[in-house]
């Protein structure tokens, strides 16, 4: 799960806390992962704490299997490297952020694992980075992974870190940045 917070300061972190533990919990019942961010969306509204939300990616990776299972809580896309097309394109699931809404419901996608293939998953600090008003971008981090895709997973998130970091110059990003990168082993 990679999960972002609205707002800063303590409030946030707390909210973000919770809602933390809330997926942690939901995680040991096994659900379906759009029915886990459905539960914890519930929880959140309980709570009843108004102008905070999170948004939030959670994946169930069954290797065994040879698949994964994705919802999506307005987190952006995640990213899929395919290793039989040598393509990385987003993974198309949306949804309302958790704690935003009463009775949202979310999606589930299923995809199928193939060895080399990468999945990236990132807050909105990397995409939205920003230098002279021109953003980092989905499509500069896409290239990115394609060209690091052979790597391990350490090399291709330094990779990321330091592409993110040689846009911005001198620049500090404006937001959190969380990257998360899982590669299926051959």
């Amino acid at each position: 799960a990679v999960e972002d917070v609205s707002g800063k300061g303590v409030p946030a972190a707390l909210y973000g806390a919770f809602a933390s533990g809330a997926v942690r919990t939901r995680a040991f019942e096994r659900l379906t992962p759009a029915n886990l961010l459905y539960r914890v969306n519930r929880t959140l509204r309980r709570r009843g704490v108004e102008g905070l939300y999170c948004t939030l990616a959670y994946a169930v990776f069954d290797f065994r299997a040879g698949e994964m299972r994705l919802s999506n809580s307005g987190l952006p896309y995640p990213l899929h490297y395919r290793s039989e097309t040598g393509r990385c394109l987003p993974i198309e699931v949306a949804g309302v952020p958790l704690g935003a809404l009463d009775g949202s419901t979310y999606e589930d996608r299923e995809l199928k694992l193939q060895a080399g293939d990468v999945f990236v998953f990132y807050s909105d600090g990397v995409s939205e980075a920003s230098r002279q008003g021109e953003d980092y971008g989905s499509e500069r981090l896409r290239r990115v992974i394609e060209r690091q895709a052979a790597a391990d997973v350490g090399a291709i998130g330094d990779a990321i870190a330091e592409d993110l970091h040689a846009f911005l110059g001198d620049e500090e990003p404006s937001d959190d940045v969380t990257i998360v990168v899982v590669k299926v082993r051959t």
